[in-house]
């Protein structure tokens, strides 16, 4: 199936709302003598349709969420923005940098760190017969 009818779109768009198979049948237009007839419409689109729905996932949820480029044009936007407060141009200027992997965290550790040396124990014999044989 290549394209959706104005029904199973419809169907698509009252089952992602949240509606039952059923109910999203009856809302979308279809026709039935009965809630059986509702159900059973429903269970198919549910079979037939599942692509669409997933698609239809994708589709409703692009426009709500910024994705980093959007993201960056913002804080793009924001510092160079001259009417903006110095404090939120500098902030907007610290978070694109970030995103763009110009800052590197530098962590410091002290402490003892021991490890046990596996060739400690061998005498110069064994280490250059383990060096010839290597």
């Amino acid at each position: 199936m290549s394209k959706l009818t104005a029904k199973q779109q419809a169907w698509v768009d009252y089952y992602k709302q949240g509606k039952t198979a059923a109910e999203a049948a009856r809302l979308a237009g279809y026709k039935a003598r009965d809630d059986n007839g509702f159900q059973s419409i429903g269970s198919e689109n549910l079979r037939k349709l599942a692509v669409y729905i997933a698609d239809r996932d994708k589709l409703l949820e692009t426009p709500r969420i910024a994705d980093m480029e959007e993201i960056n044009a913002f804080w793009t936007n924001v510092m160079r923005d001259k009417d903006e407060e110095t404090k939120d141009r500098l902030k907007a200027s610290e978070l694109r940098a970030k995103a763009a992997g110009a800052f590197v965290q530098k962590i410091e550790h002290s402490g003892i760190l021991e490890v046990e040396n596996p060739l400690a124990g061998l005498t110069t014999e064994e280490l250059r017969k383990l060096a010839d044989d290597g």
